[in-house]
């Protein structure tokens, strides 16, 4: 990027000085050269600065300051998760900013996949509360992987994963996405942005699976079972195993719990999702640790458990696509 920026100011310099002899000069045509050369040479600067702090072999630890080589997932001297750090991570960011955050790209999906519902099916007729708001239609939401219970018992689990990402209504969402902006970062710095995959992931699966369960005829989509999920975790792990701060923030986060306890009484909402992934976040609370391991078998297994969950991932989104004909046809008989 210094090279991009060294270069523009020679072809600057060039093209300025062949317009010289065509009689493009004078104080004001000046003025405006200097002035515009001086603001490409600034960004030249911002440029070869990016450059630099994305190539340097140590990073900063953000509680108490010590420089960490890049290779470490943990602080040495406090124990702090580095989990965003340089190397391809900081070029990233760089180039698109939001992408060192895990938060801001689960959020992102989201959108994605609930702008391609209402793209693919339109916004629905029928009503739906508040939430229904430019909600998609339910086949559209079931062509692209809504918890269906005779869909999933029918050999199609991979649901259990697409639902997280799909969602009924544009409130529906930003609720979801508001919720998780605030709590998301809260576990993705404690424990590490792997460790709040798998827990983010794993808990809206298994509130689909209680959901499957014990709501089986009622279709339902979103990642209110995975926020649910790391609100028990972040509860229980700070009452239980965090110490005096620790519990101040869970006394802090039991008003999220509470307002919880009020929308079970709400028309439409999955309870048995809900209930579900805070029932198995908190239950994961007791288990898991802050940060990353720094090597060794327990770096070793959270690779594998990572990279499973991403094909995970990854394989239901394929199913979705190779089960969308059949589906589509299971619709259209359907309605016939």
């Amino acid at each position: 990027m210094g090279q991009l920026g060294r270069f523009l100011l020679a072809l600057f310099d060039a093209v300025a000085g062949a317009l010289h002899p065509l009689g493009l000069r004078g104080a004001r045509w000046e003025w405006r050269k200097q002035s515009w050369r001086r603001r490409l040479e600034q960004k030249t600067v911002e440029w070869e600065n990016l450059e630099r702090g994305a190539r340097v072999r140590t990073r900063m630890c953000r509680e108490c300051r010590a420089l960490v080589p890049r290779a470490h997932k943990v602080c040495p001297e406090c124990g702090a998760s580095m989990a965003r750090g340089g190397g391809t991570g900081r070029w990233l960011e760089i180039l698109f900013p939001g992408t060192g955050n895990l938060t801001h790209m689960l959020i992102a999906a989201n959108f994605l996949l609930t702008l391609l519902a209402v793209l693919q099916g339109g916004a629905a007729a029928q009503g739906g509360g508040m939430f229904g708001l430019l909600a998609p239609s339910r086949a559209a939401l079931f062509l692209l992987g809504a918890k269906f219970a005779p869909a999933i018992y029918a050999g199609q689990p991979w649901r259990l994963v697409t639902a997280i990402f799909l969602h009924g209504g544009l409130l529906h969402l930003l609720f979801n996405s508001y919720a998780l902006a605030n709590l998301g970062p809260l576990i993705e710095n404690s424990f590490g942005r792997r460790k709040y995959f798998l827990i983010y992931l794993s808990t809206g699966i298994v509130s689909f699976v209680s959901s499957t369960l014990f709501s089986p005829y009622t279709p339902s989509v979103g990642c209110s079972g995975a926020i649910f999920g790391l609100l028990g975790m972040a509860v229980v792990y700070g009452r239980f195993r965090g110490g005096r701060m620790g519990r101040e923030i869970a006394d802090q986060l039991m008003r999220w719990v509470i307002l919880g306890l009020v929308m079970f009484f709400m028309p439409g909402i999955d309870n048995a999702a809900h209930f579900g992934g805070l029932l198995f976040g908190g239950t994961l609370g007791f288990f898991v640790d802050v940060g990353e391991p720094r090597r060794g078998w327990p770096d070793l297994w959270l690779r594998i458990l990572t990279w499973g969950m991403l094909l995970i991932v990854l394989g239901s989104f394929l199913a979705m696509g190779l089960s969308y004909r059949s589906n589509l046809a299971l619709l259209q008989g359907a309605g016939g």
